[in-house]
């Protein structure tokens, strides 16, 4: 049931000028991350649009002190109040809410009341709900089916199994309903143990490709031999590139003797080449040290991988217009190359290291680790300060997967004004945090250096790095973090100093947040039924945006997009048949706008061509977001949505790493 939208809401409501204020209010204290206490007082609003929407902001807050009081509003006699109830319950994530949430399933409920209080179970259910969902995976109504299956999986997601419940989830698989198969299919392989794989094998054939996606992750993740001849086969002939890229992920969980004989990269989609690359690197770092692979088998792998490598000398002096493999399969390639050959790779690998695209250079310094060079460190400093930012932060990684390396790098990188680099040389130094420890005061003084606002992820390293040095100079700069109007950071400072001091600081975390913006209600109703179009060169993707659901994050993204901050970026980050990613002014996938807005986990799922906001941590967005290949279950109530692709799904599959956004409009 929906809530009217915000132009009809106030229009059918009197006092007007009251009840504009409340709906600016509740949204403030929310973008604040108050605690519920300040909320309190709406749950008795005359009104139930009201009501639910304060309801809401509780489950976006996460206070968890707000649980027994939700509770009661299981009884609200509105049910979008209901509604709203038992999905904020689940997000809360406390197991006193889990009788009540039962409780609804038996009473005489609506539907979409039941189906919200059975993703609350999956999310905080304890084994007392197992049978519960058991007995709802054979309800007549195909709807709670679904559901009750899919919420096994989200209790998997806990580590919460148990064999009667897989024995159902595989009489799922034979419902003639697609979405309860998919379901079960998806519950199954987050269960991974225990589970029947002759079922699951007689399944691959099945008409939804959902449901051939999942059974293929499960059978890949449990390493049966007995299916390696049916992932080859469905390598070569499924209709839908996305259940092929499983297959494709599947033969990386198994050694390289084993899968040389279907990896097979011809006439096949651009997703799927990149995803066979990684799992011949994946499969390569299973063989046990010091095999040998056979002659067959090496040079089989071998060939693939240097015939994409080639291709870095090919130009169009050569005869071809355009390169059969894209920069991005070259540069995993270098990766798995690495893996494959060991020091042999080198000299091939260094080829790469003055190629003219940083993403190319740093892939092959990465490479450069991963193969154990003896020459690596000498390359890394040598190659270092002229770099750019891209190249610095492989390096810098490269670095601190080396056995002892020298600190002459870190200290540099330390002393810049690239926040990044700082974060990456703090975590480098204190992996030898004895011999290191002389740096913990460069390190505060780097930290103290940041621009303003700091961003969270960059100060959790930091923070992380003068923990595991365990020096006290560290307490001030961390007593700093903690009395920030920031409630992300103070979080962060409170947790590092525990860990430094053995005290406990939560209750000195701020109380709430200071936003970044003001806004005002008028914008968002401005933004009703909005929709983004996101313009490339392989078409243009057309997203209905979700004010109702994320409004603040949909008026932050339409600002944006608006003063052309979009327009020019690439979708830097691309996992085939999970996201293509964006929106990163730095384009190395550690770029902000300068601020941070408050995470909105709301009630819409992760669908095929949803689009959500990337995060390092709660009420850590900014700008980056991702639009997603399939369902991702996994990402429900843990991530923003606030868009759904109506337009462009093709262009969303044909997009890859480094395309560019031209622009990104908003029509209102």
């Amino acid at each position: 049931m929906k809530r009217l939208c915000w132009t009809l809401l106030i229009a059918a409501l009197t006092a007007c000028a009251d009840h504009e204020s409340d709906l600016a209010r509740i949204l403030q204290l929310e973008d604040r991350r108050v605690s519920c206490d300040s909320l309190l007082i709406f749950l008795k609003h005359p009104h139930a649009d009201f009501r639910a929407l304060a309801v809401e902001a509780l489950g976006k807050v996460q206070d968890a002190n707000c649980t027994n009081v939700l509770v009661k509003m299981l009884n609200d006699p509105d049910p979008s109040v209901r509604i709203e109830t038992a999905f904020a319950l689940g997000q809360l994530g406390q197991k006193s809410a889990e009788k009540p949430l039962i409780d609804v399933l038996y009473a005489q409920e609506i539907l979409e009341v039941k189906l919200r209080a059975i993703e609350a179970l999956g999310k905080i259910g304890s084994e007392r709900s197992i049978s519960v969902l058991i007995n709802l995976m054979k309800n007549p109504n195909s709807v709670l089916r679904a559901e009750a299956a899919l919420s096994a999986g989200r209790m998997a997601l806990r580590n919460l199994t148990h064999p009667s419940l897989s024995e159902a989830l595989v009489l799922c698989l034979r419902d003639q309903n697609s979405e309860v198969r998919w379901k079960a299919c998806y519950s199954l392989m987050r269960i991974g143990k225990e589970i029947n794989f002759e079922k699951l094998r007689q399944v691959l054939q099945d008409s939804d490709a959902r449901v051939r996606m999942y059974a293929v992750q499960a059978l890949g993740n449990a390493q049966d031999a007995a299916v390696l001849e049916a992932f080859g086969k469905i390598l070569a002939t499924d209709r839908d590139w996305r259940v092929r890229v499983k297959a494709a992920n599947a033969l990386g969980k198994y050694p390289l003797r084993r899968i040389a004989n279907y990896v097979n990269f011809t006439d096949q989609p651009q997703h799927v080449r990149v995803a066979l690359i990684q799992a011949i690197g994946s499969s390569a770092a299973l063989e046990p040290s010091g095999y040998i692979p056979s002659s067959r088998e090496h040079n089989l792998i071998r060939h693939h991988l240097e015939q994409i490598l080639a291709e870095n000398n090919v130009s169009a002096e050569d005869g071809r217009d355009r390169l059969f493999h894209s920069s991005a399969e070259i540069g995993l390639a270098l990766i798995s190359y690495a893996r494959l050959l060991k020091e042999a790779a080198a000299p091939r690998i260094e080829e790469f290291l003055n190629h003219p695209q940083p993403r190319l250079r740093a892939r092959a310094l990465q490479a450069l680790a991963e193969c154990g060079a003896a020459n690596a460190a000498r390359i890394f400093e040598s190659s270092y300060f002229d770099a750019p930012a891209m190249v610095k932060i492989a390096i810098l990684e490269a670095l601190t997967k080396m056995n002892d390396p020298e600190p002459r790098v870190f200290v540099q990188a330390l002393q810049e004004t690239d926040p990044v680099l700082a974060a990456l040389a703090a975590q480098g130094l204190s992996q030898d945090s004895l011999r290191n420890k002389i740096y913990v005061q460069p390190i505060i003084s780097a930290y103290r250096n940041l621009p303003r606002p700091v961003d969270v992820e960059v100060a959790q390293m930091m923070f992380s790095a003068l923990v595991k040095m365990g020096d006290t100079l560290a307490v001030s700069v961390l007593t700093e973090a903690l009395d920030t109007p920031d409630q992300a950071l103070s979080k962060v400072a409170a947790e590092a100093l525990q860990k430094l001091t053995g005290r406990d600081y939560s209750a000195r975390v701020a109380k709430q947040t200071q936003p970044h913006t003001n806004f005002n209600h008028k914008e968002i109703e401005a933004l009703n039924g909005a929709r983004a179009t996101i313009q490339t060169e392989r078409g243009n993707i057309e997203i209905v945006l979700h004010t109702f659901d994320a409004p603040l994050t949909v008026l932050n993204f339409a600002r944006l997009a608006e003063k052309g901050f979009f327009d020019g970026l690439t979708f830097h980050r691309v996992v085939p048949n999970f996201v293509i990613q964006g929106g990163d002014p730095r384009g190395d996938s550690w770029g902000s706008p300068g601020y941070a807005i408050r995470s909105e986990f709301n009630k819409q799922p992760f669908r095929r061509g949803s689009v959500g906001m990337a995060s390092a941590g709660k009420d850590t967005e900014g700008c980056q977001f991702f639009i997603t290949h399939s369902e991702q279950p996994h990402l429900d109530g843990r991530y923003t949505v606030f868009g759904q692709v109506i337009s462009g799904l093709e262009v969303v599959d044909k997009i890859q790493e480094g395309d560019v956004m031209k622009s990104v409009t908003i029509r209102r």
